[in-house]
Order: structure tokens, then sequence, then C-alpha cells
């Protein structure tokens, strides 16, 4: 169903805070998931999504208003991406972007409830907020209690009472600062506008860590969201569109690569650095005589992620082709998003999706490539967090192992619960196929998008050459939040 909102609905979730000022004047903006905008194919977004999403959308351009006027009215085709909210409810305890005029924030009126423990404070806008006088205490960001430039806690919880009651408080600074004085004659100043931001489990979720996901399937083949691997290096607004992409769809081409080996540790110097495997820093995808990979032959590969048996799966995983085979019909990249072929296990076959989720598979690998490595980990193939929030998809028919820690009598039920789960994936309403050509780059979230490959033959006239390589989420997830902050005006800690 498309859904509509007015520009007083984008400027209350701050989608457009400091960006297009003319868009505080009125007018009002449709918007509709599924855009295809400047080659980057098929963005539609969440309204509750932030400035982040409406640049994945509109565009450089767009926002600045170079090179075209400001539009008063976006419609967009419903539909092609399905936003998984009943996953995404947890809210996490950290501070998010400012709301705009918080800077001004200040106290209205600050209620001691020493029998609770807890102030119950009112701000000059925004919801009441209410503090444990525990918190506060170990929160004073004196520099005694708090180091400003490495963004760290310097006093210790030993010295910490958990019952502590303040002596007394006062607004200061025209009651923008609440001053705590502690039994030991400590002195805490709180900002309005910090403060505010503290909402404990009402707290703003964080948008990088705990984005809402969307779900894709068949009918992404032809419509992959695409970025210039220039544009990529260049600008960091295209930099944070790509890695959003990766975080809420999971996969994304790049396209104007160098046709060459090393670009994909250009690009992603530009986000950290490649995570070192057993493969190295990055590895050479071709055919190979007594290949240490499947991966390194002809033959097809079935859909999977790699290295399950990592304590800590690679979490995003680049394919650059450099070149490929001239075997028209082979050599074809296959994918499919896990998080929807879950879903569908979960509602069709809620018995089976519970064995997906509780009992454990192993998977192992044993060869030499860039070490001599013998690797084991047990793994469930859906698995989610504590709080129902999805975390990866663990499938590898490849490197499962031959033995199962699995009581005998369960060993069948998981038997069938994997066959199932692959059925799934190989709906042809899931899987999506796109033969890479030479400078393109494959990008995708290995703990989420399985992966394959159609086989292909090696001629004379050329081979089929990718280079390889990964990043960790956390490395990722940082960029994104310090670009949030120079693009967006988010608050950090």
């Amino acid at each position: 169903m498309a859904f509509v909102a007015s520009i007083h609905t984008l400027t209350r979730h701050g989608l457009v805070r400091g960006s297009v000022p003319s868009l505080r004047q009125g007018g009002a903006a449709v918007l509709r998931g599924g855009l295809e905008a400047r080659g980057t194919k098929c963005v539609g977004q969440h309204p509750d999504r932030r400035a982040a999403s409406l640049f994945s959308v509109f565009g450089r351009d767009w926002f600045t208003g170079v090179g075209r006027n400001l539009p008063s009215k976006v419609e967009m085709t419903a539909g092609c991406f399905k936003p998984i909210s009943s996953i995404m409810s947890r809210k996490a305890y950290s501070t998010q972007a400012a709301p705009k005029g918080e800077k001004d924030r200040r106290f209205v009126s600050v209620n001691r409830d020493d029998s609770a423990g807890q102030y119950r404070v009112e701000f000059s806008s925004g919801p009441v907020g209410v503090y444990p006088y525990v918190w506060m205490r170990d929160n004073c960001r004196c520099p005694d209690c708090y180091h400003p430039s490495s963004w760290q806690r310097a006093s210790s919880i030993s010295d910490l009472d958990p019952d502590v009651v303040p002596t007394s408080e006062e607004l200061v600074d025209e009651g923008s600062v609440l001053r705590v004085v502690w039994p030991d004659q400590h002195s805490s100043d709180f900002q309005a506008a910090w403060l505010n931001r503290q909402r404990f489990s009402e707290s703003e979720k964080d948008e990088v860590g705990s984005p809402e996901l969307q779900t894709w399937g068949g009918e992404l083949n032809g419509r992959i969201p695409t970025f210039d691997f220039q544009r990529l290096l260049e600008e960091d607004k295209e930099l944070y569109n790509w890695l959003d992409v990766l975080n809420v769809k999971g996969l994304a081409l790049v396209n104007g690569a160098p046709i060459r080996q090393g670009a994909l540790e250009e690009l992603a110097e530009k986000v950290a650095y490649t995570k070192t495997t057993i493969y190295g820093k990055t590895f050479q995808v071709f055919s190979k005589q007594e290949a240490s990979n499947l991966a390194y032959t002809p033959k097809a590969l079935l859909l999977h992620i790699d290295l399950p048996f990592y304590n800590y799966t690679p979490g995003i995983q680049m394919l650059h082709c450099i070149e490929q085979t001239s075997d028209a019909s082979g050599g074809a990249s296959q994918f499919v998003d896990g998080l929807q072929v879950a879903e569908q296990v979960r509602q069709e076959f809620p018995e089976m999706y519970q064995t997906l989720r509780t009992l454990e598979v192993d998977f192992r690998d044993k060869g030499s490539d860039y070490r001599v490595y013998h690797l084991k980990k047990r793994r469930p193939i859906i698995q989610y967090n504590k709080y129902g929030e999805f975390m990866c998809v663990n499938y590898n028919d490849h490197v499962r192992a031959p033995y199962l820690s699995l009581p005998v009598e369960q060993v069948k039920e998981v038997y069938k619960a994997m066959k199932l789960f692959e059925e799934f994936m190989y709906r042809p309403g899931n899987l999506v196929e796109h033969r890479l050509g030479a400078g393109e780059i494959a990008t995708f979230n290995n703990g989420r998008v399985l992966h394959g490959r159609s086989s292909y033959t090696v001629t004379k006239e050329g081979r089929r050459h990718l280079e390889g390589a990964y990043m960790d989420w956390d490395e990722a997830h940082s960029r994104m939040r310090i670009l949030r902050e120079t693009l967006f005006g988010d608050e950090p800690l």
C-alpha cells in the first residue's frame, strides 16, 4: 500500500532538518516507496527513515538545490521493498540526532522523588524525562569524571553509591543547565539539550545499528541499487547512501571501478579497511588447480554465506569483476534475501522455522591458502538476538561439517528443516541473478544475502576473474555514524 507523508511529518521526523530550509515554508511532499532516481534504482524508503534515506532517494542535487528546482511533490511506486517493522522493536540506549532548536532547549521544572530515587524533569519542548539519581551521578560530565577528548568515563563504578541522594539542585545559565550537588560536595552540571536525549527504554532507536530492514525478492532483477565507484571515493553523501542501502536492503552494485586488482582496498579505505581472513586481505577468484575453495573452480556454487565457521563472520562482502568469461551463458551471480526466506518459512511452516532458529548446525573448513587453517563453528540457520531483531542467516552446504552436535533423535528434523530452507531460497520469486561485467562490484551483507554462481566454461579467449574482500559491520556502522554527524547534524555521545 502506498503511503503519504506531508512536509510537516517529514519535518517532525527530522527528515529535512537543516538541509532544505525552503521546504519548511509549506507545500506538500508525497512519499511512496520505490523510486528510481539518478541511476540508483528502486530505493523507496519508509517515511520514518531520516535524512539519509532522502539522500538515497533524491540524490545530492535535490538537497543542495544545485542544477534543478526543488520539487514540491514527489511520487514513487509502491511495493519495491517491504519493511519488516515488527522485527525492529527494540530502542537503543544511545543519543541520536538533536531535534531542531535543541541547542536552545531549557529546563522548565525539576522535581525530586527521593522515595523512587529519581528526578522528574520538564523541558521547554519534548516530553517529561525521568532520571535516576545513581545514573546522573554515574554520568557526571565534569573533567574529573569524564574525559571529553576520548569520549570515555574516567570514574569507577566501585566509587559509586547506588543509593545516592543529591544534597541540592538548581537551574543556572538561564535555565539551560541543571546543577546537582552530591553528599561529598561534588557538583555535576547537566546541559538541557544533552539530558533530553537520554531517554532509557524510550530513547530513540539507533538509526544505524537497528535500522528498519526492507526485504526484497525477484523484483530486483535488473533493478539492483547501483552506485558509481568514483563518486563513492569523492562524495561523503554518496558513500553514506551506499552503506545505508547495504545496511537496510543488503545488496548494491558499484559500477565504473578500475579493471585491475586493488580497487576493493581503495573502496574499503573510504570506510575503514578490509578484514583479513584465511584467504588474505583480498582474494582472487578464478579457476585454479588444487583449489582450496570450490569458488576457485568453474563449477556452480550453491547459494551460501561465506565463512560461517568463523566466530565473527565477515559482515560485508565485495566481489569485483576484473574479467568475465566469454561463455555467454555462464558465470552469472545469484542473490537471495535470507531475511525474506526466513520470514516466508516462519509464515508457512512455523514449526520448521523454530527448528532453524533453535537447533545448531556444525560448519568447518580445513586447508591451506593465506594461512594453513582448520576452523569450526556451530550455529542455528536463522539467528535473532534477544530483542527479536534479525541478526543473520548461517547457511552454506559446501562447508557443513560431516558431524552434527545434536541428539541423534533431532538429526532427521534438522535435515528436513534445512532442505525446506533451501527449497524456499530457490523459489523463482526470491532469486535475483546478475552477470557481472568488467568494472562492476557486487556488494552485499554477508550475514543476510546468500550468493551463488552458475557454472561456466574456461575458454582460450578469456577467463573469469573476480577479486574479493570483506569488511566488518562494526567499522561500517562507525563510519555511518560519523557521516551522519557531519551530513545530518547527529549529536555524538
